[in-house]
């Protein structure tokens, strides 16, 4: 493992040639986090898929739904309304992971192919986060076979089944997906679409960081956008990437504040946009019914606030936000790191000691 660990922290590329490997990557969030599984995505639970608020006698390519992936899909899939995605919570403890197989395609529900693999995994002690994908992204209509997902760190898989090395992308296409930009506030993000299965962890104000070596030293640190009295972080933290402001985002492109999009204050089917239509009239995914409040406002969790008593209770706080995001000196603006636990501990130490 310390071999691991040391080669981690070599340059990610060096003669034209990538030196930090899904091996390396793997085994460093494994000794800073833990060990994931191999699964089967047909054991994970299915996301549900409503058209307002009924499932659809059909499924249809590029169909509007009430609870539509955030995730930008690429454009020749089916949406991100397809059905039949899969997720399962595999610890909530001192160390939190979660399993995806995600549906682009429309197939049945029973069907082994998925076209994108996930696991996020999290340490709560020290805030280490990491982010595997698979390298299929929705390029490949015929997905992957999801009855044995390999856990990342495994050398040799069992016969016949597919390698970590071929199923997950290497840390460089991660790192070109640019997780930490939406996961900035905390690793985990609660949109509509995952909190149906209610069974997301949570840490909104635990240390988080991606402290990993290769290309994502790269990565851009989160600050925490806050200020005093402020109701909307009485919750969760604001981060200060693209939960806080529009961002050009690797792979995805520009994408606006995720913080608006979760007030109905940013155009409905922008965050997901395919990359360039930002500023045009990008693809509808919601149904009327999410267009409708309080559906429209899914902040706070389960909103059912009358539209006035909302107003009342949140509506400076956001304009507050946006103000400290557009300019983190402005008078009343309280911005601090977003860091892992032994970053923190040694800013306590030195501002103890000024």
């Amino acid at each position: 493992m310390l071999a691991s660990l040391l080669l981690a922290m070599v340059t990610p590329v060096a003669n034209g040639q990538e030196t930090y490997t899904l091996n390396d990557y793997a085994n460093e969030c494994a000794g800073l986090i833990a060990e994931a599984p191999a699964f089967n995505c047909l054991d994970l639970e299915i996301i549900p898929t409503t058209v307002n608020g009924k499932v659809p006698e059909n499924y249809t390519p590029k169909m509007a739904c009430d609870k539509p992936a955030m995730l930008p899909y690429p454009e020749e899939t089916d949406g991100q309304c397809t059905p039949y995605s899969r997720v399962k919570v595999h610890r909530d403890d001192d160390i939190q992971m979660i399993l995806f197989c995600r549906r682009m395609y429309i197939r049945p529900a029973d069907d082994p192919n998925f076209d994108s693999m996930e696991i996020i995994m999290h340490n709560v002690k020290s805030g280490s986060t990491c982010f595997f994908i698979s390298k299929n992204f929705g390029e490949d209509p015929n997905g992957n076979d999801g009855t044995r997902v390999p856990p990342p760190h495994e050398v040799e898989p069992p016969e016949g089944q597919i390698s970590a090395e071929e199923l997950w992308a290497t840390p460089q296409q991660v790192a070109d997906h640019g997780c930490i930009y939406c996961h900035d506030s905390d690793p985990w993000m609660r949109t509509p679409w995952i909190d149906q299965i209610g069974e997301l962890p949570a840490d909104p104000w635990g240390f988080h960081s991606v402290d990993v070596g290769g290309p994502f030293k790269t990565w851009p640190k989160p600050q925490s956008i806050r200020t005093r009295g402020n109701t909307c972080v009485g919750c969760h933290r604001i981060g200060s990437l693209n939960t806080c402001q529009h961002l050009e985002i690797p792979t995805f492109g520009h994408q606006p504040a995720k913080m608006l999009q979760s007030v109905g204050q940013a155009p409905h089917g922008r965050l997901g946009a395919r990359y360039g239509t930002i500023d045009e009239d990008p693809p509808d995914p919601f149904s009327a019914l999410t267009k409708s409040y309080p559906h429209s406002y899914w902040m706070p969790l389960g909103n059912e606030l009358p539209f006035t008593e909302w107003n009342l209770i949140y509506e400076h706080s956001v304009a507050e936000l946006q103000r400290c995001c557009a300019d983190h000196d402005a008078p009343g603006c309280e911005v601090a790191p977003i860091e892992g636990r032994a970053d923190w501990l040694k800013r306590m130490s030195r501002q103890k000691d000024q």
